[in-house]
């Protein structure tokens, strides 16, 4: 049987499959569910940083900047996983599972979760994921001010935590290639490519917001595979698909890409946890057949990086498409 093992933020995961931030991490129960099925690690849910701000609020201290609908919001949910159940949710989580247990914060920058990154640190946890997802609405941030806010968020909880941290990004970054760069400078060990954000809806009836689609399809895993493929091997930074993978085909295409770590998600959601043991056959079955020693064997090998042809990674797939040459 080929070995699945891979390193990841420089852990050792027994497979590529973790289980991403969301609700289905949320407990401890959750969690080995999610280790029993055969995941290599899991990612616990989000800790959001408006929630920590209402945690210091709550004993007196000050939390600069507001975001009252966010507040009024958390204060409703009576701060049902602030920042002290959250450790206790790591804590409970490690004693739960086998695997490794990423501690994961939805941050927009604030100053008020540093000492947060440093109690993570002390909880336990074997890493530390950034979910990075602030909305700039001023017409006057420019898009370097931007990656600089992101840049220091993931030194300082480098710092603070004294974990390996990865982070979470969205595509829509000018140059993802020199943001990588540079978040690796910083101190980043992995990328997590890409953030699934809020999608936003109107609903005609009530003429009000509504939330979009939540879940991902199975087509989404394209942006996450030709951004790996772009940076596999040009960033010293671990890289993990994060939307899309729902079978074990697009999990193996991303690690051909250049990817150390799978996340999935929504395709728990839609079929169970049995489906981590799937993708794991599926990926193992297409691994003997080719007689792969290990994972080790496929890494990277349809990366730019190692291609002859590395322009068909940019432009030349672009002009096929829209000539019909193929």
């Amino acid at each position: 049987m080929a070995d699945m093992k891979t390193k990841y933020l420089g852990l050792t995961l027994k497979n590529p499959v973790v289980v991403a931030a969301s609700s289905l991490t949320a407990t401890p129960t959750g969690v080995k569910k999610a280790a029993d099925a055969g995941a290599g690690a899991v990612v616990l849910k989000s800790l959001f940083e408006e929630q920590l701000r209402a945690d210091i609020q709550s004993v007196g201290g000050s939390a600069g900047e507001s975001h009252p609908e966010a507040d009024a919001y958390l204060a409703e949910m009576g701060m049902h996983a602030g920042s002290g159940e959250y450790l206790k949710l790591i804590r409970e989580a490690k004693a739960a599972a086998d695997i490794p247990v990423i501690a994961s914060v939805n941050c927009i920058g604030g100053p008020w979760w540093t000492e947060f990154a440093e109690q993570v640190g002390k909880s336990g946890a074997d890493a530390l994921e950034l979910n990075i997802a602030f909305l700039s609405t001023s017409p006057d941030e420019t898009a370097s001010s931007l990656e600089d806010r992101v840049v220091q968020i993931v030194r300082t909880a480098r710092a603070a935590s004294g974990l390996p941290v990865s982070v979470k990004l969205g595509s829509q970054y000018t140059n993802l290639l020199n943001l990588a760069s540079r978040l690796s400078s910083a101190g980043a060990g992995g990328l997590v490519l890409f953030n699934r954000f809020f999608r936003m809806d109107i609903d005609l009836s009530t003429l009000g917001l509504m939330a979009g689609p939540v879940h991902s399809k199975p087509e989404d895993y394209h942006e996450s595979l030709r951004w790996i493929s772009l940076l596999f091997g040009r960033v010293p930074c671990d890289l993990a698909a994060g939307t899309g993978v729902h079978d074990y085909a697009s999990a193996l295409k991303v690690i051909l890409a250049g990817a150390r770590a799978v996340q999935v998600c929504s395709v728990v959601y839609q079929k169970g946890y049995g489906v981590i043991r799937e993708i794991l056959t599926g990926m193992e079955t297409w691994l003997d057949q080719r007689k792969a020693a290990g994972l080790d064997d496929i890494r990277g090998k349809l990366s730019r990086f190692t291609s002859r042809s590395p322009a068909d990674y940019e432009r030349l797939q672009y002009i096929k498409a829209l000539t019909g040459i193929y």
